[in-house]
């Protein structure tokens, strides 16, 4: 099977990610990060939620889970 030549890079610098702009892979891996960044923030407030209900119980929940 015959290899195909590497692609020059594009105009800006950038490699072409596959079909896509390098734009939509970078912004891809930003929203990425952020939802993992809201992942570990909630997981931080639901646990000190947990244990602040156990030393002072009562009062508002910070985190309604229901599992």
């Amino acid at each position: 099977m015959k290899r195909q030549p590497p692609r020059a890079p594009m105009k800006n610098g950038f490699d072409r990610i596959g079909p896509f702009h390098p734009y939509v892979a970078f912004g891809a891996v930003i929203l990425l990060d952020l939802i993992a960044a809201v992942l570990i923030l909630l997981a931080v407030a639901w646990v000190a939620d947990r244990i602040e209900e156990a030393i002072w119980p009562g009062g508002t929940d910070w985190v309604q889970f229901d599992l």
